[in-house]
């Protein structure tokens, strides 16, 4: 008989994935060099790849940045509140300070004041009222 040519070829097995690497600390490994990091943390023990108190340092420095942006952030809205209150007072100086010139000149305006200012000048009040002027014209004849 002869064989099958429709049969399906074995598909060969997929190759495993790679295991995931542990994340290594880089920073604080160059650190290490400087600064002798296992006498503080312990030393690595045999098996693990990683310091317990260590893997934590970059979810600590995450919170200390944002604990500084917080104060940061808590700092500028205090400025911005006290600036905000000195300008309010300066505003209100400001606005005391119109209305009095305001109402000085309001009263420098008065025929009283005036009267007195020209005085000085040798000018007198004209006590007797203004005659008007009639023209009649040719028409109204």
């Amino acid at each position: 008989m002869s064989e099958n040519k429709r049969r399906p070829k074995p598909i060969p097995p997929k190759p495993p994935k790679p295991a995931k690497r542990k994340r290594e600390y880089h920073l604080f490994n160059w650190l290490n060099k400087f600064l002798p990091l296992d006498k503080v943390f312990g030393e690595k023990a045999p098996g693990k790849e990683e310091r317990l108190p260590v893997k934590y340092f970059y979810y600590f420095g995450w919170i200390v940045i944002l604990l500084v942006a917080y104060e940061r952030i808590g700092f500028q809205s205090e400025q911005y509140v006290r600036n905000s209150i000195k300008l309010k007072k300066e505003v209100d100086d400001l606005r005391a300070e119109y209305t009095s010139i305001h109402a000085e000149y309001m009263k420098s305006g008065l025929q009283s004041v005036i009267i007195e200012k020209v005085k000085a000048e040798g000018l007198e009040e004209n006590l007797i009222p203004p005659k008007k002027i009639i023209i009649k014209s040719e028409e109204d004849d």
